[in-house]
């Protein structure tokens, strides 16, 4: 069974789980995604790096580009062997090794060569470097069980300029729990989106909550729209009402974009813990 994770900041994350062992191989990585403005016919390198935990045994890791994108609704990720997407940049990376040992507390890196094809359109490109754990075929197995193995992908953005950076507000929600503002990518690449939230009352029109919105990254295909979410602080904060909400985003330009709508949040007090 596989586990994998799209992530976008360093982290340490459990990577291996046996029946018989209640311990879990650990190992860090340094995955930021790697966002760079190339000009066309460019040649760009960049360095993977992983470590695993001292107290482990060595484990075996393979390397490979996919392209990625996500559900309407955020909550599915899917992955494809690059050059599915028109945006894809996934046959442009050649990567170095492809599958190698890591060894106890060493540092294993693995090197990508991005060649920008000297005729790519302006735009933002992207694919993922995932990186797969290979369980040991020798290992010893006790019993029948389920043995889970990591697979972690971190996102890969190459940006050629001109790049236009549009988005339009199609909707905002807010339920019981969370806020939900549902956008669109009018552009021609990626787009990286955070913010906040604004309760004002609808009566007083005085502010009476911010709720912030968590980064997310916005793609212009194969699905441009994009649904974001926020959890809302109680209900002690945000009280059962009729507001005038705001959304307010970044999407990297020089100004801010927003939109506002009056919305009765009837806030169910028995689900909210």
């Amino acid at each position: 069974m596989q586990h994998r994770f799209l992530v976008v900041v360093p982290f340490v994350l459990a990577a291996l789980f046996a029946p018989a062992d209640a311990s879990a191989a650990k190992f860090a990585a340094g995955l930021n995604s790697y966002k760079v403005t190339a000009r066309p016919g460019e040649v760009l390198t960049h360095v993977y790096q992983l470590t695993l935990d001292k107290a482990e045994k060595p484990t075996r890791f393979k390397f490979k580009i996919e392209d990625f994108w996500r559900s309407e609704d955020g909550l599915q990720s899917y992955y494809a062997t690059p050059g599915t997407l028109k945006k894809s940049c996934g046959n442009w990376v050649e990567l170095n090794p492809v599958e190698a040992l890591a060894e106890p507390g060493v540092t294993l890196a693995a090197r990508l060569t991005i060649n920008v094809p000297a005729d790519v359109a302006p735009g933002g490109y992207w694919c993922v470097l995932t990186v797969d754990e290979m369980p040991d075929p020798l290992a010893a197995s006790e019993g029948v069980g389920a043995k889970f193995v990591a697979s972690v992908s971190t996102g890969i953005f190459i940006y050629v300029d001109p790049v236009e950076r549009a988005v339009e507000f199609l909707d905002v929600q807010v339920g019981a729990l969370e806020a939900q503002l549902k956008l669109r990518n009018d552009g021609n690449a990626p787009v990286a989106v955070e913010g906040r939230f604004e309760f004002l009352s609808a009566e007083q029109f005085g502010l009476v909550a911010v709720v912030p919105i968590p980064r997310s990254t916005l793609l212009p295909e194969p699905i441009a729209i994009g649904t974001v979410r926020a959890p809302l602080p109680p209900a002690a904060t945000l009280p059962p009402g009729r507001y005038v909400v705001r959304a307010i985003i970044d999407i990297g330009l020089d100004h801010y974009l927003g939109a506002e709508r009056e919305i009765e949040v009837s806030r169910d007090v028995a689900s909210i813990k």
